[in-house]
């Protein structure tokens, strides 16, 4: 017989705030985390805003001095996240079977953030672009690249940093993964948990994503493969689904959530979020970093989650888009949407958080699923907010700048990577 996986706990840090709460409450008012960069400067640089985290104490999370010396500002948010979601669970963790507790994360791998060499990576990647930005030389960028590799270098870029200081924490000593799927992570590693817990490899599983992409090399990345959006008003940067749609947001978060077998968890008399009862993941295998244009990828992780679920499509009431915000891949998820859900898919409200948060990368799966089921029990959807303009190929539901008093019971929250990764879950409240 298959275990139950249910969530027990959730913390969240974007830039909109710390824990569910905040969060959830500016964006069902319309706010957004979107500012102008203040990380570096972007005098010289085509794109100016992002979703920074500031005022953040990380110290109120985590405790250890000489952790806080190895770990990147993303590690910070995972921990603290975490924390959020073990404290909200209520769960006693030395009481726990440390061999069937477990812990799984999704990390976009590393970033430069208090590194001596930051700044020779920000002015070689400034150099090795033409005056007006249009092409990128590489061998510039090698000529004037960094000059010194600071002496914790290793240790800092770790990808895995969080799961081994969360597991020392709380003598986490079973299941343990870290999930580099290009913004898929956090979305992959709550699907793993489900599995994990649903075959008797743990009973908990302290599970989510944690990401920056505000660095120079990054919002690079986007701006040469034409997915940045080029806006200088940051209340208006990010417009998912919308016609005059121009690229998305880089920002930066934490999701983490407990997720534990359904009877273990009435043990203990946990209170209980909802359920997760389907997962799907596919590749599209299209290219290296196009969406595939008919969205087969997508169309079959939603497909393998419905699947898993046991449930006909008529009963998911709303989907949690990816809609990050670039002409293509939102395009593509509507025509992947109403690929899998026919004449329903008119019928199911869809909105992107992404317009308040931003792309936070790998976080982006387990923040916006945290938020979508929060939302679920206070019977209300979250709005797409700078949704002014429709688009004839993005003709869904998108509940378009206002929150809705919406009955809810099971939502799908989709997520897409460069490179063609897909995953899709699935969640009773």
């Amino acid at each position: 017989m298959v275990r139950r996986a249910v969530i027990t706990g959730l913390g969240i840090v974007s830039p909109l705030g710390e824990g569910v709460l905040e969060n959830w409450q500016k964006i069902a008012d319309g706010e957004s985390g979107i500012k102008n960069i203040t990380f570096f400067d972007t005098n010289d640089y085509p794109v100016k805003v992002a979703g920074e985290i500031h005022k953040f104490n990380h110290k109120k999370y985590i405790d250890d001095k000489f952790c806080l010396e190895l770990i990147f500002r993303n590690v910070k948010f995972a921990l603290s996240a975490a924390r959020m979601a073990i404290e909200d669970s209520e769960l006693e963790t030395k009481k726990v079977k440390p061999e069937y507790f477990g812990v799984i994360t999704g990390s976009g791998g590393s970033g430069f953030d208090g590194a001596p060499f930051s700044e020779d990576i920000s002015c070689g990647l400034l150099k090795a672009w033409d005056n007006n930005f249009q092409k990128f030389k590489s061998r510039k960028f090698g000529e004037n690249g960094q000059n010194s590799v600071h002496p914790l270098f290793l240790l800092k870029m770790l990808p895995n940093n969080a799961i081994y200081y969360l597991s020392s924490k709380y003598n986490i000593k079973g299941e343990n993964y870290n999930i580099v799927n290009t913004y898929t992570g956090g979305a992959d590693a709550i699907g793993r948990a489900f599995r994990c817990i649903g075959r008797g490899d743990a009973d908990i599983i302290l599970a989510g994503g944690y990401d920056s992409l505000i660095f120079p090399n990054t919002i690079f990345t986007f701006y040469s493969l034409n997915m940045a959006s080029l806006s200088q008003n940051p209340n208006r940067a990010c417009r998912p689904f919308d016609l005059y749609r121009d690229g998305l947001v880089a920002s930066e978060g934490a999701g983490f959530l407990v997720i534990e077998e359904l009877e273990h968890a009435k043990a203990r008399n946990a209170k209980i979020y909802g359920e997760i009862i389907g997962y799907g993941n596919a590749a599209s295998a299209y290219h290296l970093f196009e969406p595939c244009p008919l969205g087969f990828g997508l169309i079959r992780a939603m497909e393998r989650a419905i699947e898993n679920a046991g449930i006909s499509r008529e009963k998911i009431d709303y989907i949690n888009a990816d809609g990050i915000g670039t002409i293509k891949n939102d395009r593509i998820e509507s025509i992947a949407v109403k690929n899998v859900f026919g004449r329903h898919a008119y019928k199911i409200p869809m909105s992107s958080l992404k317009g308040s948060l931003g792309h936070t990368g790998c976080a982006s799966g387990a923040i916006e699923t945290i938020i979508s089921l929060y939302s679920l029990k206070k019977g209300i959807i979250l709005p797409t907010i700078n949704y002014e303009n429709p688009d004839p190929e993005c003709n869904l539901d998108y509940v378009p700048n206002y929150s809705r008093k919406y009955k809810c019971s099971t939502f799908m929250a989709i997520n897409q990577g460069i490179g063609g990764q897909n995953s899709a879950l699935i969640i009773n409240g």
